[in-house]
């Protein structure tokens, strides 16, 4: 399957901002459309999210970045929105820091499926933790989006991150950060690619443009299978002893 991605390194703006820059928006219908981590600043509740889906004009897949969402209590929740509607959503499970003061954790993993192709969502320091990826990857997930709010000073950082999990998990991630000063984009597209002898993979950023990026799932499908095969055999095999003292 050909999928195409387009990575946006919006700048955070309030509600009202935000809902007439996505109505500006227009790009082919093919591309998966995401946005960066609490881009919008504003905290949005049902009404305020009804009227932000008005405001999109187009009918593409798009993954709304994360937003501070009130529901009885503060999810920081990434929503996946086809054809204007809401799919589902997936909400951040571990809280960065302060953020544990603000919002509560997510306590569910999704894996969601558009017309065969399966995707999940890490909000940005869920990419840290290995084993949500791993359990995406044992789903057979297809890509992994990471909207993001990386600060300047911690990119390296953050970009091994992404290249790790993707390199492991033979799964392509499309991780996503804001232009804003403090931020300043560099956002990363990490796709695995099977050559002679293993797998590589291939990571394009940008500082300030958005990033498109189109990739195949067959092109690194049967290496994604084969370490899942690989992982299962092992993992059956082995008995794990505590050395003496």
């Amino acid at each position: 399957m050909k999928i195409a991605i387009r990575a946006l390194q919006s700048r955070r703006m309030p509600l009202e901002s935000a809902m007439e820059y996505i109505s500006s928006l227009n790009f082919p219908e093919n591309e998966i459309i995401v946005f960066p981590e609490k881009f919008i600043t504003t905290k949005v509740d049902m009404n305020s999210l009804g009227s932000l889906l008005n405001s999109i004009k187009i009918k593409n897949t798009i993954i709304l970045g994360s937003l501070s969402y009130v529901d009885r209590f503060v999810y920081n929740r990434s929503f996946l929105i086809r054809n204007r509607e809401i799919i589902g959503w997936q909400d951040k499970i571990n809280l960065y820091k302060a953020e544990s003061t603000k919002y509560t954790s997510g306590n569910q993993l999704k894996l969601f499926n558009i017309e065969g192709l399966k995707i999940g969502i890490l909000v940005c320091y869920d990419l840290d933790f290995p084993d949500y990826a791993r359990i995406l990857f044992r789903k057979h997930c297809d890509v992994i989006f990471n909207p993001s709010l990386i600060r300047r000073d911690f990119h390296s950082e953050w970009h091994l991150y992404v290249k790790t999990r993707a390199l492991e998990n033979r799964i392509p991630i499309i991780s996503v950060n804001s232009i804003s000063d403090d931020f300043q984009g560099d956002s990363i597209v990490v796709a695995p690619e099977e050559g002679v002898g293993g797998v590589r993979i291939n990571a394009v950023t940008s500082k300030c443009d958005d990033i498109v990026y189109q990739f195949d799932t067959s092109d690194y499908s049967k290496a994604r299978e084969q370490r899942l095969r690989e992982e299962n055999l092992n993992i059956q095999n082995v008995n794990f002893l505590e050395a003496p003292e």
